[in-house]
């Protein structure tokens, strides 16, 4: 049965024996599995009507952030009312409610390069009872590039969906990102849980100077975790039986490298309740994928779960990755520590 766990964060021993002298210091951070609470679907709006008023916020694109190309737009808009629109250049389409949810979404094709103002106005009728709007950079070039190497356990590799998704979504960030899907590691050995050690072995023996070089050399403090490439292990089950993922990231929290994905473990998640369209494994790779640009809050020597249960930057629920289906976001808030100053 999976537990549920808040906080998944290892301080880097700096005098263990299995490792070189540090020349940084380093910390381990997480997805861990949430077990749903019971009914599910804790967040879920009130019925209209029930709550005086309306009220919304943009969820995820903060004023001042750089866009280009085709943009998911998702707003949490509660109260009275009766539609949900959005604006921009004086366009307005009706955005649609996200299943059972709070959230609404659509999407919006950039246009000419320069300012731009979103708007998503809640109304009764004709009349604007409540509105949130943005202002944003539009651009036509990318800001930053990534590549993203993902070696893999045999039948663990993410889907064309789910890298189609997320490369869409950083795209529209202004953000080239690569996922490429390389060596299968065919190991029978390794269908249990893949130790520390196996971990940093495989990254020996599969990791790849594809664009520049990553390559740590199966030394974790050898490693390399400003460079725009990445390097990322799908397999099967980690030491923790509640974690779905893993980034080993600078203890300043600004850039990350080395990401296993527990994909057994989210598999079994995803089965267990009822998780569409590889839910579990998008919300994981785009927190893990997250701690690699440094988005990342934490609280003492532990990483601060986004507390919007809808953002991918939370723990993996029910809220993230079943309601959100097709529809994943990072919140505005934690997408604002993405550090691409290195990319």
């Amino acid at each position: 049965m999976i537990c549920s766990v808040f906080c998944i964060i290892f301080i880097v021993g700096m005098v263990a024996p299995v490792f070189a002298a540090p020349s940084v210091d380093l910390i381990q951070v997480g997805t861990s599995l949430a077990k749903p609470d019971s009914p599910p679907g804790l967040t879920k709006p009130p019925k209209p009507g029930k709550n005086a008023g309306a009220s919304v916020d943009i969820r995820n694109i903060a004023s001042g952030e750089t866009l280009m190309g085709t943009v998911l737009i998702i707003a949490e808009v509660e109260g009275e009312f009766d539609s949900v629109e959005f604006e921009a250049s004086g366009v307005s389409k009706t955005m649609e409610q996200v299943g059972t949810t709070n959230r609404y979404q659509t999407s919006w094709t950039a246009g000419a390069v320069g300012g731009e103002t979103l708007t998503v106005n809640a109304k009764t009728g004709e009349n604007v009872v409540s509105s949130d709007s943005v202002t944003v950079n539009v651009v036509d070039t990318y800001q930053a590039v990534l590549f993203f190497e993902i070696d893999y356990l045999a039948g663990h590799e993410p889907t064309d969906d789910v890298i189609n998704y997320i490369r869409g979504y950083w795209n529209s960030r202004a953000i080239d990102v690569t996922l490429k899907l390389d060596d299968a590691v065919a190991d029978p050995t390794l269908d249990g849980v893949i130790s520390d050690s196996d971990f940093w072995n495989l990254e020996l023996n599969y990791n790849d100077a594809e664009i520049v070089d990553d390559r740590a050399g199966g030394v974790l403090n050898n490693g390399k975790f400003t460079l725009m490439e990445k390097w990322m292990l799908c397999g099967s089950f980690a030491s923790s039986s509640s974690l779905g993922g893993s980034t080993w990231v600078l203890n300043d929290g600004s850039a990350g490298n080395y990401i296993f994905i527990a994909d057994s473990m989210i598999d079994n998640w995803e089965t267990e309740y009822g998780i569409p369209d590889d839910g579990g494994e998008v919300t994981v790779l785009c927190h893990e994928m997250g701690h690699s640009i440094g988005i990342l809050v934490t609280r003492g020597p532990k990483e601060k779960y986004d507390p919007d249960r809808y953002s991918v930057m939370s723990t993996m629920t029910l809220e993230n990755s079943k309601y959100m289906a097709g529809y994943w976001y990072y919140s505005k808030e934690y997408w604002q520590t993405a550090n691409l100053e290195y990319y």
